[in-house]
């Protein structure tokens, strides 16, 4: 009952101020932005080379690339992923979108023995936008 009185005389005071500036009772238009435009950013080349190697002992998987080339002025970094399957047919592929991006050429990551998991990574350029590499099959 108390929050209904508070928003009754909240709703009284701002038609009070309303009335007392002229009688308007409508918020005025807001212009919008004109002439924007937003260059193009070229996207960043796939990541290669993709290969894994498996520690039993610890149960580590890293996963290495081939290093970015340095003509590539458009890669800012790498981030990991997963898919559904060995193929974008078998279902849809997820990026990490959080977190610092990777700036090597590896990551590193635990799985037990006896699963599988299919692993892609991504290359982002400036603009946020990524390019998917292979889908590598992890084995342990």
């Amino acid at each position: 009952m108390r929050d209904r009185i508070r928003i009754a005389r909240r709703a009284a005071a701002v038609l009070v101020a309303l009335v007392a500036a002229g009688g308007a009772t409508t918020v005025p238009a807001v212009a919008a932005p004109s002439g924007i435009t937003r260059a193009a950013a070229a996207p960043a080349p796939a990541p290669t080379g993709l290969a894994y190697s498996y520690d039993a002992a610890t149960e580590l998987v890293t996963v290495r690339w081939d290093p970015k080339d340095p003509a590539d002025t458009v890669t800012t970094g790498y981030r990991e992923g997963g898919c559904s399957g060995p193929s974008t047919a078998d279902g849809p592929c997820f990026v990490r979108a959080s977190g610092p991006l990777l700036d090597g050429n590896s990551f590193t990551f635990r799985l037990a023995a006896g699963r599988t998991f299919h692993f892609r990574v991504y290359a982002e350029n400036a603009a946020h936008r990524t390019t998917g590499s292979a889908i590598l099959t992890v084995t342990t």
